[in-house]
């Protein structure tokens, strides 16, 4: 296969995006913009005329080049229409090896025929839209009925169109650790809101009080609506807050040709929350790859939340 490796200067944006948008797997996540907020100068392996393409966000540290997945950004991959696993393996054949240190998250229609490294499955969860929304709702588990319940009684407040300020403050104050995760994060998150705030929708629940419990920013792309920027306090379980707002998101959007993306967890709990709506399964697989000489690679081990996903 032709693959090409291109730096960030020699990719053509239009062409690229015009392959995600006309791929069967075609996700958000791989237009330009949006790597362009939260990878920048990403590079990419590009099949003939951009009839395939994969973006391989690229970092250096110590002076040594790797591929990394960015955060809030599920899964990347081959994007492209009749991939199978070969191709798949030839694109993995095709990064330069001058990355010495590779973690890479492919969307689900990624399948492998590779070895090397370690391969991780991961969960993701999504909800077809397209029956109406009484069809859907019989679907949701009595716990999720029990919350909407609960949260009508205590008088909860659904508000569309809050501020992205609103999202990310209650996400930095009700998830600290959030913050850590990368430096400038939120300002990424930003630009992107800001990118694609013309297909967005902001929902937040509030107590009859004024106080914001539970928030999301959903992001649209294609026919798929992204539960992307997520903000919940620890109050908002008792209020049922989230599953509220969830339902409400359903009502509006039920009957149309739309997949509600969850965007995975690997935390149990929440996958079971998504699994409560009548979502099903859509596994991705992470793959690590670790070329670091020594001691470095004896320093960068597997990562623990990888490790602990292959014990289970």
């Amino acid at each position: 296969m032709d693959i090409n490796f291109l730096t960030y200067q020699q990719i053509n944006k239009t062409k690229w995006d015009a392959c995600i948008n006309a791929s069967d797997n075609g996700l958000l996540y791989a237009c330009s913009s949006y790597l362009d907020c939260m990878a920048p100068f990403w590079n990419a392996l590009v099949f003939n005329d951009y009839d395939m393409v994969m973006p391989l966000p690229s970092r250096i540290k110590w002076g040594i080049p790797y591929i990394f997945q960015p955060a809030l950004t599920p899964t990347l991959g081959v994007f492209g229409n009749h991939l199978t696993p070969e191709i798949i393996d030839a694109f993995i054949n095709a990064i330069p090896s001058t990355f010495k240190l590779l973690d890479i998250s492919f969307n689900s229609s990624n399948i492998f025929l590779n070895d090397r490294g370690t391969i991780v499955t991961r969960n993701n969860y999504v909800l077809n839209l397209t029956n109406n929304y009484s069809h859907i709702r019989q679907n949701y588990s009595d716990n999720i009925h029990r919350n909407i319940t609960k949260a009508i009684k205590n008088n909860c407040v659904l508000k569309k169109h809050i501020s992205f300020d609103e999202v990310a403050d209650i996400c930095k104050t009700s998830f600290p650790q959030f913050t850590k995760v990368e430096t400038g994060l939120f300002e990424k998150l930003k630009k992107v809101y800001d990118r694609y705030k013309d297909h967005s929708e902001t929902y937040g629940v509030f107590t009859k009080e004024g106080t914001l419990l539970a928030s999301c920013i959903f992001l649209f792309f294609k026919n798929r609506a992204y539960y992307w920027l997520v903000g919940n306090t620890p109050e908002s379980k008792h209020y049922g807050a989230s599953s509220l707002l969830l339902d409400t998101f359903i009502k509006d959007y039920a009957g149309k040709n739309l997949v509600l993306d969850f965007e995975g967890s690997d935390t149990a709990s929440v996958g079971d929350f998504y699994k409560k709506f009548g979502s099903v399964l859509e596994p991705f697989s992470t793959w690590y790859l670790n070329k670091l000489p020594f001691p470095l690679n004896v320093l960068k081990p597997l990562p623990k939340p990888y490790r602990k996903l292959i014990s289970q």
